[in-house]
């Protein structure tokens, strides 16, 4: 194709592509956008942006291949045992195995307010990896991507786009996360809110109709305990005195449109996938009656398009026209079908 973003098995199948002309022009507007999306800082920047970047290859080169990092895996998962629930949470103990140096950062390391402070809001990965003391060959990134997003939401495009909202005034803050399985199971690095914004309480609410139903009305608190971040069941904490800083998490295998929460001051979607869940058409309409900041973080141009299709159906409203996320998982996805830079 003269977009140069779609592969095609034999050139009759081509002009057998009746839908292409239409969307040619706008996939060759996609492309354009490789090179910015590749603009990373890391030593590794080169290999994982490749068109034949191989994702399988560069977890197992890296020893990516337990905890936290088996849900950025495509391999198939095995069925959780029946324990699976407190196997869950003894998961979290080993977020970051096996990257020991930022498992002390993170987990270990000083209070926030030891920190240096920031003058003005972390817009790039240079500059949080500098604040942070990260060297930048530390393939951790992908680990903090969500939550960084949700602090770049926050601190960039609330007061950018509902600045009547004052959201940087606010001391406590209730999120609601949409469509979140993998955030859901990677939740101790949700820890790095609290050290980036110490000054605001947290309550993350993750809400999917695809979690696993062992984990459905959870009510958890991501503390620090001992000098050590961890992951707790409110129902079964330990008699131990924890910090008073902590960030609840309550956890709801649901559609959204079904959930009977207090209202939200900020609504987020990671991959959302409109096209695909039917659910949607209901859980757009609540979302435009709530009237609260929503965001999505979808992994290419391409389906936020389609996500605007569906919103117009839904609600006959309309999304922002998308922006680069500075904060996006660096590690590139590569489409069977296509080239599209994502």
């Amino acid at each position: 194709s003269q977009c140069k973003a779609v592969f095609y098995c034999e050139d009759k199948c081509f002009p057998a592509d009746a839908e292409h002309e239409h969307w040619c022009a706008k996939l060759a507007s996609y492309m354009a956008h490789e090179a910015q999306l590749a603009d990373l800082p890391f030593s590794f920047a080169a290999e994982v942006t490749s068109e034949d970047f191989s994702l399988e290859d560069f977890l197992f080169k890296n020893k990516l291949v337990s905890s936290y990092w088996v849900h950025w895996s495509l391999q198939e998962r095995s069925p959780q045992p029946h324990n699976a629930y407190r196997n869950w949470l003894k998961g979290h103990s080993n977020a970051y195995e096996p990257l020991r140096q930022e498992a002390d950062l993170f987990m270990f390391g000083p209070d926030p307010h030891s920190l240096p402070r920031l003058k003005k809001p972390l817009v790039s990965w240079h500059q949080y990896y500098e604040w942070r003391g990260l060297s930048l060959s530390s393939v951790v990134a992908p680990l903090l991507s969500s939550p960084l997003s949700i602090y770049y939401i926050i601190t960039s495009l609330v007061p950018k786009h509902f600045p009547e909202v004052n959201i940087l005034k606010k001391h406590s803050l209730r999120i609601h996360i949409i469509e979140s399985y993998r955030e859901s199971h990677t939740l101790l690095t949700f820890w790095e809110l609290s050290v980036l914004l110490p000054h605001v309480t947290f309550e993350l609410v993750f809400i999917g109709e695809h979690l696993p139903s062992w984990c459905d009305k959870r009510q958890l608190l991501i503390q620090k305990m001992n000098g050590r971040v961890i992951v707790t069941d409110s129902s079964l904490m330990p008699h131990q005195k924890a910090e008073k800083r902590s960030l609840k998490v309550k956890v709801y295998r649901s559609t959204y449109h079904r959930l009977q929460e207090p209202e939200p001051d900020l609504v987020i979607g990671f991959k959302p996938a409109f096209l695909r869940n039917d659910s949607w058409f209901s859980t757009l309409p609540k979302l435009q009656s709530l009237r609260v900041p929503a965001f999505f973080c979808d992994i290419s141009e391409l389906r936020c398009e389609s996500s605007q299709q569906v919103m117009n159906e839904a609600t006959g409203g309309a999304v922002s026209s998308p922006t680069i996320n500075p904060f996006h998982c660096p590690l590139r996805i590569n489409g069977g079908d296509n080239r599209l830079p994502r």
